[in-house]
């Protein structure tokens, strides 16, 4: 890549000669580099209209991200860190620089002694000029012998055409440690009805260049609640599938992205500009030896956060060559291939020693796709895109932790753009001793389902109001949780996030949901509280939703119930 400045030294190694000095600042290790930085003009005439955010945090270390409008060559930015918002009391005072060929962002690895774990502070970025960006804030990770309690928000599956992000405003102001995106960060093509919002146009109506992805992370940051997200904590994202294309896996592409039944861009060149573009709009300093990785751990205080990758390394979906929802294939040898994979070996050994190492109190598992079942009848799951098509894997996974005998792991989930709570086994289900061939086995885990930001599920397929998706959720919501009896919770009729609270009694969920999506400003209330108490895999609702009942509408009929259910598959 270009250097940022004469082309001389690469922007990594530009960022591997970065030292922690006496004073705890990051200072350059290479004079040359040094005057060569200096020699970079000042930052003058822009604007941050991308906002802030944090990431990578370590006990005293973070990576700060912004992005200017109005460079076209590379720009040189003041970093401050304080531990207060005034800025009367800056701790680190450095430079980054932003960068054209990186989509005009600017990102600086912090740490150092001045530096302290567990602390909040307030950072900015300055032009030579005197504008300031948006102020962040952050909190670094608390010493692992911490017993303070840990707030972890998690969201995901966020459409910007058929929504806004009231949700991702709510969230900004709970003063979370940490914000995950489980997945669907942005989408690559229209899948819903009812759109309220544009985003640029393309040749065929799907992004599939690299400049065409950059644009699309762009529009998406154009939204305030988002960027005020983004700046009021720590943050970090693992994809799923839409960042890329539908249902890709791997190398291999999504079975019903084609157009025209033609690929205009071969897949390998279209999945490493999403890439690119995704590491650009993230407050990361890609690792040059393992540069598309986004698995690994954080640990939080009480908290290890395992971060997965369901998608980079997975085999293709079994039965199903185009991707459809309802495949009626999981009673069969080919969810049961022991050599199918989400994970890849490398990935799963990785995870399994990790649970098993693992001295945190509570195991927190972000991943993207839905670890329980979800059957529509016994046995036969909606949806082999998720871990019910790699059921032999699924299956490892929990032979690993309770063979090992660890306890307290939750896996927090996405994908599906419907709420969900209960209880994981080696076969998914409580519904019977034998499924798949596989022996249940007892639950050795929870699994939080995470209703979507604004991406449509089953219920708003046909009913927008939300007098109606309650409606249609009161006929839903049973069927579902009639089908699949390790389901403990079922909510179709809302969308938002939810926030992991640990303790050292107990794990408490809550899930936050929003009225209306389609508005800006629409009411955020608790939709619903859960318990998870230290050692059993067992989840308890404590609280049902703090907000007034609205009028539910006419019910569905059985046609349009069914309907949507078939038209869910090409969104989730």
């Amino acid at each position: 890549m270009p250097s940022p400045t004469s082309g001389r030294f690469p922007r990594r190694d530009f960022m591997r000669t970065a030292v922690t000095g006496a004073a705890g600042l990051w200072v350059l290790s290479d004079p040359l580099l040094s005057r060569a930085v200096a020699a970079v003009p000042g930052a003058t005439d822009v604007a941050f209209s991308q906002g802030v955010a944090s990431g990578q945090v370590d006990q005293r270390q973070a990576t700060l991200w912004t992005a200017l409008d109005g460079i076209d060559r590379p720009t040189r930015l003041t970093v401050e860190v304080s531990t207060d918002p005034g800025f009367g009391s800056v701790v680190v005072r450095t430079e980054a620089l932003a960068d054209p060929d990186a989509g005009s962002t600017a990102r600086v690895q912090i740490g150092g002694a001045a530096l302290q774990p567990g602390e909040r502070y307030w950072y900015r970025f300055e032009t030579a000029d005197g504008e300031s960006s948006p102020v962040g804030r952050l909190r670094l990770p608390p010493p692992p012998d911490s017993t303070e309690p840990i707030r972890i928000a998690f969201f995901s599956c966020q459409d910007f055409l058929v929504g806004n992000y009231a949700a991702h405003g709510d969230l900004a102001a709970q003063e979370v440690d940490l914000a995950v995106c489980l997945g669907d960060y942005i989408y690559e093509k229209a899948f819903f009805d009812g759109a309220v919002r544009s985003v640029p146009t393309t040749p065929d109506g799907s992004v599939r260049t690299f400049e065409e992805y950059r644009a699309q992370y762009a529009t998406y940051h154009s939204d305030a609640n988002l960027r005020a997200m983004r700046a009021a904590s720590p943050f970090v994202a693992i994809w799923d599938d839409h960042e890329v294309e539908d249902n890709y896996a791997g190398l291999l592409p999504g079975g019903q992205s084609t157009y025209k039944g033609s690929r205009p861009i071969p897949f390998a060149q279209r999945r490493a500009g999403a890439y690119r573009a995704f590491f650009e709009a993230m407050p990361v300093v890609r690792d040059p030896d393992l540069p598309d990785k986004t698995s690994g751990t954080t640990r939080f205080g009480q908290v290890d956060l395992f971060r997965l990758d369901t998608r980079q390394f997975r085999t293709n979906q079994p039965c199903n060559p185009n991707d459809t929802f309802l495949s009626f294939c999981g009673n069969t040898a080919p969810t049961r291939d022991k050599n199918a994979t989400l994970l890849g070996t490398p990935q799963r050994e990785w995870l399994f020693d990790a649970l098993r190492t693992s001295t945190a109190p509570w195991k927190l598992i972000a991943n993207q796709v839905m670890a329980m079942s979800l059957d529509l009848f016994p046995g036969e799951p909606l949806n082999t895109d998720a871990w019910d098509g790699y059921a032999y894997e699924r299956s490892l996974l929990c032979d690993a932790i309770s063979t090992h005998g660890v306890k307290d792991v939750a896996f927090f989930t996405g994908d599906i753009h419907t709420f969900f709570a209960g209880t994981l086994t080696r076969t998914g289900r409580q519904s019977s001793l034998w499924i798949d061939g596989l022996k249940r086995g007892q639950p050795v885990a929870t699994e939080l389902v995470i209703g979507s930001i604004t991406s449509q599920g089953i219920a708003d397929r046909f009913a927008k109001p939300e007098g109606q998706r309650v409606a249609a959720a009161k006929i839903l919501d049973p069927i579902i949780k009639g089908a699949n009896k390790h389901l403990r919770y079922s909510n179709s009729a809302y969308k938002g996030y939810g926030i992991a609270t640990a303790t050292t009694k107990e794990l408490q969920v809550e899930y936050r949901a929003v009225r209306d999506a389609r508005y800006a400003d629409s009411e955020v209330f608790s939709l619903a509280k859960f318990v998870i108490p230290r050692g059993q895999a067992v989840l308890n609702q404590v609280a049902g939703p703090t907000h007034t009942a609205v009028p539910s509408g006419p019910a569905p009929t059985v046609g349009q119930a069914t309907q949507a259910l078939k038209t869910f598959a090409s969104s989730h």
